[in-house]
């Protein structure tokens, strides 16, 4: 071994020895033990328990190596990340629960669509003393006289292993979310669990365990602090801390009125003194924000309770939903001879939906994202005049500031669609949203 040869811990982090340095180690102290004209050869009853014991010793060093960066939130896995994660005190969360149902509507009304949009809350029939565990549509169901049967993908709104409902278990509408949310009329629905549902039993893999573990603020109060708190709510798509005075204040009619040559943006604040902040929180689709819309408690009261826990003496934030844009696109598709049209629609349409819905409050939709997550899907040869649609909010689900009722806004091709701060954007199916013609190649 040269002096330049370094194992075990080193500036540069673990280094194992290697096998074959194992073994050559181990022929140096046999040859200076029994002499250099010891029997070395592959066939040699020394040389094959020499070997034997370079296995287990090389095994040995993998060990060393493992626990070592077992120390680290970085470079852990398995156990060794949930230690780190309970000496933060934050625990590796449970999966929620998934499967498909088999969605059946009764007595359609001819010439009406029954439109079930993303998030639509499913629940198990009541039972005495046992709490109905509740399951989210993650996709958008549009049933008619002629179609009256479809199968959607659901997840449970709990995480952990109560959600692992059994094939053929019965779900009905949640009542309350329907009241709020619904008008099917006279025709009812029923719903069936089509697949053993999976995966509440499992924890969250070991890249998004340390990613909220390398996320925990050090701090006892800071912006970052409260934020990654809310981001933790069952529920929450995304959330952003407005700060009056060390931030933009979304809420202000005045805030962008300002003449900042003339005068200034706020009073100071006397010491002592409270001052206010705005939390605006972006919920997952169907969830509800106020207790009363569901079964299961909604986000205002479950984010305003960890608000309590972590906010600074003396300052009071004031929770705010933030306002859905629904996006849709208009296009027309280059498809290639052989492929399936509806096929190739349904893809983009589910391109475009993931690709929106990893935005995060504020920022608009890129025209390059869509026309890029259109062409991935097989069988397109080109995407040509796409338009990106904005439309006018739901009513119930527009909270404050900057909201527009009225009709849809169809933008120029490329042309990005701009969102204010307190916006998020939602991408929709629906036929009216989602205008895609076909051409073959």
């Amino acid at each position: 071994m040269t002096s330049e040869e370094r194992f075990g811990v080193t500036e540069d982090g673990f280094v194992v020895k290697g096998i074959d340095r194992i073994i050559a180690d181990q022929q140096d102290r046999a040859r200076a033990m029994f002499g250099d004209d010891v029997d070395l050869t592959s066939g040699s009853a020394l040389r094959k328990v020499l070997d034997a014991a370079a296995v287990d010793t090389h095994e040995l060093w993998r060990a060393l190596e493992s626990q070592y960066y077992g120390n680290f939130v970085s470079t852990a896995q398995g156990p060794s990340l949930d230690l780190l994660g309970r000496d933060l005190g934050l625990r590796r969360r449970e999966l929620r629960a998934h499967g498909p149902v088999a969605l059946t509507l009764a007595d359609a009304v001819p010439d009406r669509d029954y439109v079930l949009p993303q998030g639509t809350v499913l629940v198990t029939p009541p039972s005495p003393g046992v709490p109905s565990p509740a399951f989210r549509c993650t996709g958008a169901v549009t049933l008619t006289e002629e179609r009256t049967s479809a199968t959607v993908e659901a997840e449970a709104v709990a995480r952990g292993a109560a959600g692992n409902v059994r094939l053929g278990t019965e779900l009905t509408l949640d009542p309350a979310w329907a009241r709020h949310n619904l008008d099917l009329g006279a025709a009812p629905l029923k719903a069936v669990v089509a697949r053993d549902f999976q995966g509440g039993d499992l924890g969250e893999p070991d890249a998004v365990y340390r990613a909220r573990l390398l996320g925990v603020p050090r701090t006892v109060w800071t912006q970052e602090a409260l934020l990654a708190q809310v981001l933790d709510v069952n529920g929450v798509r995304d959330a952003v801390v407005f700060d009056p005075l060390g931030g933009v204040e979304a809420t202000r009619r005045t805030f962008g009125t300002f003449r900042f040559g003339s005068r200034g943006f706020s009073r100071a604040r006397q010491t002592g003194s409270p001052y206010f902040f705005d939390i605006v929180v972006a919920p997952e689709p169907g969830w509800p924000w106020t207790d009363g819309e569901a079964t299961f408690p909604g986000l205002y009261g479950q984010v305003l309770d960890v608000v309590r826990q972590w906010r600074p003496v003396s300052v009071f934030p004031a929770l705010l939903a933030a306002n859905q844009v629904d996006v849709g696109i208009r296009a027309t598709l280059v498809i290639e001879a052989g492929h399936d049209e509806e096929a190739v629609k349904g893809a983009i349409l589910d391109a475009v939906r993931a690709s929106v819905d990893r935005l995060r409050l504020g920022r608009g939709v890129l025209y390059s994202d869509i026309v890029l997550s259109a062409r991935t899907a097989a069988g397109v040869a080109d995407v040509q005049n796409l338009r990106l649609r904005r439309f006018a909010p739901v009513f119930g689900q527009t909270h404050y500031g900057g909201a527009t009722y009225g009709g849809a806004r169809e933008l120029s091709v490329g042309e990005n669609l701009d969102l204010a701060p307190d916006e998020i954007a939602r991408f929709s199916v629906d036929t009216s949203m989602a205008d895609l013609r076909t051409v073959v190649a």
